[in-house]
């Protein structure tokens, strides 16, 4: 049988974990908002953020005494947390990355599969290691990465690809057939 004291600080630690879970998520999101410039989504999470957090503490610290447990659930919540945002910020997948591609062989049928799929693809000469190579340079939504990678491997599983998130484009062509679209607008 539990006595209530134990019962008590394992529901306390239960609520702790769940601020923890929530405010840590909310912080990780509130961090990818703010890179790409969205200052308004990032400030309403701030806020929600530091108001649990600011519970969570609060919580840890009201018994007057050390409680362990407390503590350990303050701890795993910001673990569970982390890793919640992280797989929420996946899921999102907001924003527009930048991808460069080399390919020794195959650039021509990496840059046309690409474009016949909507995509913009700009390309230009350069000097690898082993000679003359085209790189080529794709502007997209991050949630079409995996698209843009499997044509990519299709075409030449060697080609060497780098991606970058960028916070804004402008002009262009963009996936999806429109042309002088802008990317990234800072709200």
């Amino acid at each position: 049988m539990i006595d209530e004291a134990t019962l008590a600080s394992l529901t306390g630690a239960a609520l702790i974990f769940a601020a923890r879970l929530v405010d840590v998520s909310l912080g990780t999101l509130r961090v990818m908002y703010s890179v790409q410039g969205k200052r308004f989504i990032s400030a309403i999470l701030g806020l929600v953020e530091s108001g649990v957090w600011i519970f969570a503490v609060s919580r840890v610290l009201t018994s007057g005494q050390q409680d362990l447990i407390k503590m350990v659930g303050y701890a795993m919540g910001f673990s569970a947390g982390t890793l919640i945002g992280v797989s929420v910020e996946r899921l999102i997948a907001s924003g527009t990355s930048l991808v460069r591609v080399i390919s020794r062989s195959a650039s021509d049928a990496i840059a046309a599969s690409l474009r016949d799929k909507n995509f913009g693809v700009t390309s230009i000469r350069g000097e690898g290691r082993d000679g003359e190579v085209e790189i080529l340079f794709i502007v997209t939504a991050r949630r079409k990465l995996g698209e843009v990678m499997k044509t990519v491997r299709r075409s030449d599983e060697s080609a060497f690809v780098t991606i970058e998130p960028i916070s804004n484009a402008t002009g262009g062509h963009r996936s999806g057939g429109r042309r002088a679209g802008t990317f990234g607008d800072r709200k």
